[in-house]
């Protein structure tokens, strides 16, 4: 099954299914969404909350933020037992573990009531008279409300630290198999980041382009990693301690958007490309695009423009995303900003349109 993020929620496609249908978390616009294990899925929403389900969607609760985190720019979610890693503007990263308890802030200044140990006065008017009813309050301790204020999440380190140590703009995160998982960060303007203890400190990916857009890993394949930046497709054999340019085939379509890696194949790539690229923007969000789907089947040392159903190129759009479905890895979908989706059942034979009538299709999460 793959689920699709959109500006009204999240819909669903599943093997055998002609058409998207609806999942869950309507009028949301998502803009990130992750399955880290059976039946667990969190999402991010343009308007910065954060939403867990533990039974695949069916009930969904937000996620609090901690005090002062700033707007949510992306998020991930990974491990055994799984945990949110969510990348914010002004504290950089953080993790909570999924389906931990949300903890009461306790405002100091309120009245409420607790343990006898201290006392507040409340006045009513009784029948006889007025009497002032004394109802206890609790004593909070400075441990307990810093618990409060970071709503369950643990701090991490900061990749690329700018001016006075804050962080960039997180886009995309990754994690890498192994018995000591590398975590990647791609950071805007800032290129790719690794850390190997679980985010605590981060250092950088030397020979990349500044501008990373979307990361793979390849779990039949330890330690390669693969990601799609503004000049090219770069791939990495020892977990991004060194890198290499596999951009054969796309020296006219150089601005990458979105990358994927076929589970079990980690040779065999797809990857949206810009065969005009973008010019800031500045007469409308996709003005001057022009994107292809592009394939390689020896790990990036070539590539080939597809033209089997799809359209040579998609004019004024953007591939978003690109997706296999785990339980069947012949089928792909592929998701264009403007809502558009299209999928082959056939490891790319042919493909066709799935749906354009989905608004704003941003992420794809596969889901096993």
């Amino acid at each position: 099954m793959i689920l699709i993020g959109t500006d009204n929620g999240i819909y669903r496609w599943f093997e055998g299914a002609s058409w998207p249908v609806f999942h869950s978390l309507q009028d949301r616009s998502i803009v990130d969404l992750a399955s880290p294990g059976p039946g667990v899925l969190v999402a991010l929403d343009r308007a910065g909350q954060v939403f867990e389900s533990v039974n695949n969607g069916q009930d969904w609760r937000t996620i609090p933020l901690a005090e002062g985190a700033g707007s949510p720019t992306s998020l991930a979610a990974w491990g055994d037992p799984p945990f949110i890693v969510l990348g914010t503007r002004t504290q950089g990263l953080a993790r909570r573990p999924v389906g931990a308890p949300i903890p009461v802030h306790h405002d100091p200044k309120a009245p409420v009531q607790g343990s006898a140990s201290s006392w507040i006065g409340r006045a009513r008017s009784l029948a006889e008279g007025a009497t002032a009813l004394l109802a206890p309050k609790p004593e909070v301790s400075r441990t307990d409300r810093a618990t409060a204020k970071l709503a369950g999440w643990t701090r991490l380190g900061t990749p690329a630290p700018g001016k006075a140590k804050q962080p960039g703009v997180i886009r995309a995160m990754a994690v890498g198999e192994g018995s000591t998982p590398v975590w990647y960060a791609a950071v805007r303007g800032a290129g790719l980041w690794r850390s190997t203890d679980l985010g605590v400190s981060w250092n950088p990916c030397p020979g990349l382009p500044v501008d990373v857009f979307a990361i793979r890993t390849a779990p039949k394949r330890p330690g390669s990693v693969y990601v799609a930046t503004s000049d090219g497709c770069w791939i990495s054999s020892d977990a991004g301690l060194t890198w290499e340019d596999r951009s054969g085939g796309l020296e006219n379509a150089r601005y990458l958007s979105a990358i994927e890696v076929k589970p079990g194949a980690p040779d065999v790539l797809l990857a949206g490309a810009a065969l005009r690229g973008p010019n800031d923007f500045a007469n409308g969000p996709f003005t001057g695009l022009a994107f292809s789907l592009y394939e390689s089947k020896d790990g990036g040392k070539a590539w080939s423009l597809v033209r089997r159903g799809n359209p040579d190129v998609f004019e004024n759009d953007m591939i978003a995303d690109l997706r296999h479905d785990p339980a069947a890895p012949d089928n792909v979908i592929l998701a264009l900003t403007s809502g558009e989706l299209w999928i082959t059942p056939n490891a790319g034979a042919f493909w066709m349109p799935l749906s354009r009538q989905i608004r704003a299709a941003r992420k794809l999460c596969p889901v096993a």
